[in-house]
């Protein structure tokens, strides 16, 4: 009887284990699969905005091997990202943000589905909302997040709104 026992324990512990070793490999996996590089192309990420507004081209990666949908939201940032050319003392200042796809058409619930391995290019359109106070910036926030994963991928971009008579 004791021996059955010990034999029992002993196939316990081995599928215990077989199943923990499945899920840390799962999990691994699916980190690995949920990863993306996002940036703005050729590094422009600090630009000045007049009437007409401006674009930022951003380049978005999966790195993963797996097919995956990101969602593109921004977010107005309070901290200052004023610069050694353009300082300013004024707090920062909301501007209209718009993302479009590469043709700069307004993309689909702001949303991408990109291929592993695949690159893919968008717009974030910004203007100027009427009364907004000159020689100000605005930092927004870019996000990606993607239904594979929701660790989002984000960077930064910063506009100037000059005296119009500098443009």
């Amino acid at each position: 009887m004791s021996q059955s026992f010990t034999s029992l324990l002993t196939f316990r512990k081995g599928i215990f284990t077989g199943v923990l070793i499945f899920l840390a490999t799962v999990n691994f996996g699916f980190a690995q699969n949920c990863n993306a590089n996002l940036s703005v192309e050729k590094d422009r990420n600090v630009k000045s905005v007049y009437k007409d507004g401006t674009a930022f081209n951003m380049v978005l990666t999966n790195t993963s091997s797996k097919s995956a949908t990101y969602v593109i939201s921004t977010k107005n940032l309070k901290e200052s990202c004023s610069n050694e050319n353009k300082k300013t003392s004024a707090p920062n200042v909301t501007l209209n943000v718009e993302v479009r796809g590469s043709d700069s058409q307004k993309a689909a619930n702001n949303s991408l589905t990109l291929k592993g391995g695949e690159t893919r290019t968008f717009k974030i359109f910004v203007s100027i909302p009427s009364k907004t106070p000159y020689n100000t910036w605005s930092c927004i926030e870019v996000q990606v997040t993607s239904d594979v994963c929701p660790s989002p991928a984000s960077t930064v971009i910063s506009v100037f709104v000059p005296e119009p008579s500098e443009g």
